[in-house]
């Protein structure tokens, strides 16, 4: 009996660490993955022609909007970040439609009024299956940018190197070094339990896989993300490779307060294909 009793006893304490874990990552999916409503703005709402789509994902459908300058126009295809939907993006679409530059976004699985539910699996085959529609719809584009917005950019380093065909460019705003470090400074989970967390979307190590131009933009006051983790993954990075350093603006300002200044990296990028001059 006490030989039965001290096997029992060390199988819980085996599982222990793997039940946190699943807790932690519960938590993160929960509390990280979330989705924001989608309210009734449109590139139209201000001034930008657009269409809905729909990308197919089996037996349900992910939402998304596309602004179309012209066939031969660059495409920025934005994978957003959590507690937004496509209509937080309305305006940022009209200012690169104004500056002759085609966009694409979308709704994760789970988000705004795509189906699905929201898991780091599900998410993961979203974001490879839109960059593939993005490809089929936009197939004359002068050049294809990925661009990854605070969560999202976990989400394309860890997909970007399957990506097909392959991007001329990846622009990540408002980054993080890696889902342990975010979650501890987004408040999903406190500082203790991000050592049992699975090292999900970890940028800093995630980005050597990817080969393409990067641009990285990040302002000094983002009040979640601190600018030493976007440094972070520049370090790491393979070149070609640029750094912007912007001042003043919060976390969501790339979409809440979206001007020609926040965006003009981005957006000289994709109508080039050229890196802009640092500035850290």
């Amino acid at each position: 009996m006490k030989r039965s009793l001290l096997v029992v006893g060390a199988l819980v304490l085996a599982a222990a660490p793997f039940a946190a874990r699943r807790v932690a990552y519960g938590m993160v999916e929960r509390n990280g993955l979330l989705s924001g409503p989608v309210g009734p703005e449109t590139p139209a709402t201000f001034g930008a022609p657009f269409t809905r789509i729909v990308i197919p994902r089996g037996a349900y459908k992910l939402q998304g909007v596309i602004s179309k300058v012209s066939d031969r126009a660059p495409v920025v295809v934005i994978f957003h970040g959590s507690a937004e939907s496509v209509s937080y993006w309305a305006d940022v679409q009209a200012l690169f439609y104004r500056n002759r530059i085609s966009s694409y976004v979308f709704d994760y699985s789970g988000f705004g009024n795509s189906g699905g539910e929201r898991s780091a699996v599900v998410i993961a085959e979203d974001v490879r299956q839109a960059w593939r529609d993005a490809a089929i719809r936009f197939p004359n584009a002068e050049r294809r940018i990925a661009l990854a917005y605070s969560l999202g950019s976990g989400f394309v380093v860890s997909e970007l190197p399957s990506f097909v065909p392959e991007p001329q460019g990846l622009a990540l705003v408002a980054s993080y070094s890696s889902a342990r470090e975010a979650a501890v400074n987004f408040g999903t989970i406190p500082a203790w339990a991000a050592p049992v967390l699975p090292d999900l979307w970890n940028n800093v190590d995630n980005i050597a896989a990817v080969q393409v131009p990067l641009l990285l933009v990040h302002s000094d006051t983002d009040q979640l993300f601190p600018l030493a983790m976007p440094r972070r993954i520049f370090a790491a990075a393979n070149s070609p490779k640029a750094f912007i350093r912007l001042h003043g603006y919060q976390h969501a300002d790339g979409h809440l307060k979206p001007d020609g200044s926040y965006w003009a990296g981005v957006m000289a990028f994709a109508e080039t294909g050229r890196l802009p001059q640092s500035s850290f």
